[in-house]
């Protein structure tokens, strides 16, 4: 799995990822984006080679991907997976007989040292022993409080059928609970929300692009409306919120509700899980931590229950932020 910042008409083909070691046998990993907006991985072993590719529509002026490549030798298949993280597509693809790759050969590319040569726009690597789920990739940690008819709960301690009290839509089942444990990098670097600010009596550590619910009312900043959805990275100026690196490692949690909805966090209001579109698409879904889910308590989600702001509206709160230091 790794991360990285593309720009539209990057002007050819784009290698990001270049490893290549010719000790005892010729070995390369490659990643690469062409002018048509294909992107691919090959592997190559001796004279085994494999290519994962998956055709994308074209980016934005700037954009950021996660893209994700597992493999399973035994039963020769490869999954290649691309998410859009600034509006939250998902494209897939497979392919048959991948090459498999040797752990010294991870372990040199992960290491970033003399073999590999690594693009600037590509924040980091992760690689994990077993194929992990795509997608849905926002949450709460463990430790965060989550508002129930019983009293607060910890959102490691919450369970199905749970009733967690709501911004709009009053006291609400838990349908299914998503948890995921991801390298605390990039677009998963947890950001801590800090007390007092956005009504918290405590500090919340949260995923950076979970949204939480700003009430304009009540702030310092005006808008349009009354209520709006901001990812938490919005507020890491080092007073509101910062990122926090104490961990390698972190667990997200989110809550499936039969509505789109807040739920309330120690003062907080902050979005459930939002499917969208996605059980739509039952492949995509079967990757996702939501695949050992049946399928009759997944709900269909029309719309998000508060309006998201746009690009240039963010980057103004942004800048407001700052100001408010």
């Amino acid at each position: 799995m790794f991360e990285l910042r593309v720009q539209k008409d990057q002007g050819g083909a784009w290698r990001f990822l270049d490893y290549q070691n010719n000790r005892d046998w010729p070995r390369k990993i490659t990643g690469e984006m062409a002018p048509d907006g294909r992107l691919s991985i090959d592997c190559q072993q001796g004279v085994a080679f494999s290519r994962a590719e998956i055709a994308l529509p074209p980016t934005p002026r700037e954009g950021h991907l996660r893209v994700s490549y597992a493999w399973d030798a035994p039963r020769r298949l490869a999954r290649l997976t691309v998410e859009y993280l600034d509006d939250g597509r998902i494209f897939q693809a497979q392919s048959a007989n991948p090459v498999p790759l040797p752990v010294h050969d991870i372990r040199a590319l992960v290491r970033n040292g003399r073999s590999t040569r690594l693009d600037p726009s590509l924040s980091y690597i992760a690689v994990s022993s077993k194929v992990e789920p795509v997608g849905l990739g926002k949450g709460v940690r463990g430790d965060t409080p989550i508002e129930t008819t019983r009293g607060p709960v910890l959102a490691e301690r919450l369970r199905l059928g749970d009733k967690v009290v709501t911004a709009g839509a009053g006291n609400q089942p838990v349908r299914w609970i998503v948890k995921r444990t991801v390298p605390a990098l990039g677009h998963f670097r947890p950001i801590r929300l800090r007390a007092p600010f956005l009504g918290l009596s405590r500090d919340v550590v949260v995923a950076p692009d979970h949204r939480v619910r700003l009430d304009w009312t009540d702030s310092e900043f005006t808008h349009d409306d009354e209520e709006v959805l901001v990812p938490a990275a919005m507020f890491a100026n080092g007073m509101h919120a910062r990122g926090d690196t104490r961990r390698r490692l972190v667990e997200y949690y989110q809550v499936l509700l039969d509505v789109h909805d807040c739920l309330l966090h120690d003062g907080l209001w902050a979005e459930s899980l939002f499917l969208g579109k996605m059980v739509r698409q039952p492949g995509i879904l079967a990757s996702t931590a939501l695949g050992v889910a049946p399928i009759s308590t997944l709900p269909g989600h029309r719309a998000f229950k508060k309006k998201e702001l746009s690009g240039l509206e963010l980057r103004n709160l942004a800048a407001s932020l700052q100001v408010a230091r």
